[in-house]
């Protein structure tokens, strides 16, 4: 007998939240990175995609790492010549961090391929169910987000 549909959705965001780390793994493993600097210089160049530049405290947050981590991480990806960091705006003293032109070339011809496919599959699909998928993930990333900020404070995960 076939598990539930609720349950097979459940096991497909699972397999591809685990492709999406075996694809992050395997461009970290390609450009000579750690996967955490990957992760790293894709919340900077998220951040400078919304027009909000990262910082390090931001990257302290979302990468749950102490701020010695950071700094070398920010460090490498420099080196790298992936990131810049600036100073911008009234306090000098706080450090924005953006992607190079060179990282996003890289990281274009990288993903691009991926999100290439994803487009594919995305014809697939008329303006109605595109919507509803659409809705599904917007609230599925709320309730992860949510668990993730529950768990980090040492509140009980398992409540819903």
């Amino acid at each position: 007998m076939e598990p539930p549909i609720e349950s097979q959705v459940l096991e497909l965001l699972h397999r591809q939240g685990v492709e999406g780390e075996r694809i992050s793994q395997a461009f970290a493993t390609r450009h000579g990175m750690h996967p955490t600097d990957v992760r790293a210089l894709v919340l900077i160049m998220d951040a400078d995609q919304l027009g909000t530049p990262a910082t390090p405290r931001a990257l302290r947050r979302e990468l749950v790492l102490t701020s010695g981590a950071v700094t070398a991480i920010v460090d490498r990806l420099e080196a790298r010549g992936h990131v810049q960091r600036t100073r911008e705006g009234t306090d000098r003293r706080q450090v924005q961090l953006r992607p190079t032109d060179s990282a996003r070339s890289l990281a274009g011809e990288y993903f691009g391929a991926l999100a290439g496919r994803g487009r594919a599959v995305l014809a697939e699909f008329d303006a109605a169910e595109l919507a509803v998928v659409h809705r599904f993930l917007h609230r599925m990333q709320h309730a992860m987000r949510d668990f993730a900020a529950e768990a980090a404070s040492g509140e009980p995960a398992g409540s819903a």
